[in-house]
Formats: structure tokens, C-alpha cells, sequence
């Protein structure tokens, strides 16, 4: 628990092979994925929650898969959570309002036949930083969304927890983060992949793992 102040807070949480990211502040929270089922995203909304503060706001699924849904019906006994919002609520051009931040969806675009890959897509803003949240999208995606990247972000949580079919080249130097966010856990998928993180690297970005370096806090 944390005494809240009016500073927007970002946490990578460390949910093993999956993505949870908490936006705190004051009183206002937006959690985007909850991670797995028993992926530990508990113990960090514990430790970074305003004390006494059990209500989340928004819950943004970037998609349905498991690894970035699996604990929102275990959430809902513990937290009030007055919204969830997912595929099919949100759309290229909306915007969510935070206490002081806001975050600009980029994709999907409406009326686009949904793919299994689809994820959405979009750049969390406070004052001048950029953090850019991509789900699990593809190259495919990233090509279509790469010209809406008209400036550089600080920070990128790369897409599929570092996998090679997406984080191309092109969409990395446009992006031109400070930082990669590595969302991962133990796994059988080769996560992520080598020639991704050479990629990164590449292109002067930095890259923070959570299987690494824990619940990554951005503030």
C-alpha cells in the first residue's frame, strides 16, 4: 500500500508468463490485463495500491487470451471494479480520461473483421511521456498502426512478450522508446526470442525483463 498523491505511477507487474501494468494515481486506477490465474498480480496491487484503497476503476483487456485475462474473475472478489473495457468497446480515436493522464487508443480500427492476433493497442500520456501498450499484435498490425506513430515514446511494452512475430525493425525505430518492457515468465515458447531482443538493442533501446528484474515501476 502507498500513500496517493496526484503523480501517475505505472507498474510492470511481475505475473510470470502473462501482462498486467497498473496506472495509479490519487485514487484513480486503471489496470491494463490481470495476468494469468495465480499469476501474482495480487501482491502488486497490494504493494502499490493508495492505502486503503480497494475499488479499480478500469480494467482494460487488450484481449481475451488467458495470460492477459485469466485473473479478472478472481480480482472481482477481492476489488470493486466499476468498468471493464475490452475488444469491441474500444476503438482507433477513443480516448480514457485518467485523474491526470489519458490514454489514446490506436487499434483497432472500427469495422475491421477481428483477427485472432488482435489486441488493443494504445499510448498511455502525462505530461510529455509516452508509454506505448501493445498487447499481442503482430507485424501485420504494427504495419497498419506505424504511420499513427507521428513521435517518439519513452517507453514500449513489446508486443507477445517478445516474440518474433511481431516487434519488427520498422515499427522499433519508429517507435524509438528509451525502454522495451518485457512482460514474461517461465516458458516453453522461446520468449523473447533472441533476434527480437537484437532488434531492440539495435535501434538504442533499452530492454527491462520482468522475469528478470521483477515488477518494473515507472513514475
Amino acid at each position: 500500500m502507498t500513500i496517493p498523491d496526484n503523480k501517475v505511477k505505472v507498474v510492470f507487474c511481475n505475473v510470470g508468463q502473462g501482462d498486467g501494468a497498473l496506472v495509479t494515481s490519487g485514487y484513480f486506477q486503471m489496470l491494463i490485463d490481470t495476468g494469468p490465474t495465480k499469476g501474482n498480480i495480487e501482491k502488486c496491487l497490494e504493494e502499490n495500491l493508495p492505502m486503503g484503497d480497494k475499488k479499480i476503476e478500469i480494467v482494460l483487456l487488450s484481449h481475451m487470451d488467458s495470460d492477459h485475462s485469466g485473473e479478472l474473475e478472481n480480482l472481482k472478489k477481492y476489488y470493486q471494479i466499476d468498468k471493464v473495457l475490452g475488444l469491441g468497446d474500444l476503438f482507433a480515436g477513443d480516448i480514457i480520461y485518467g485523474n491526470n493522464w489519458t490514454f489514446t487508443v490506436l487499434f483497432p480500427y472500427v469495422g475491421l473483421e477481428p483477427r485472432n492476433n488482435d489486441s488493443i493497442v494504445g499510448i498511455l500520456k502525462y505530461l510529455d511521456k509516452k508509454i506505448l501498450f501493445t498487447g499481442d499484435i503482430d507485424t501485420l498490425d504494427e504495419n497498419s498502426i506505424i504511420y499513427s506513430i507521428n513521435t517518439p515514446v519513452d517507453i514500449i511494452k513489446l508486443s507477445h512478450h517478445g516474440s518474433i512475430t511481431g516487434n519488427s525493425e520498422p515499427w522499433l525505430r519508429r517507435v524509438n522508446a528509451n525502454y522495451a518492457i518485457v512482460s514474461v515468465g517461465k516458458n516453453d515458447y522461446g520468449h523473447p526470442n533472441s533476434q527480437v531482443l537484437n532488434r531492440v538493442l539495435g535501434v538504442g533501446t533499452s530492454v527491462l525483463r520482468t522475469d528478470e528484474n521483477g515488477s518494473l515501476v515507472v513514475e
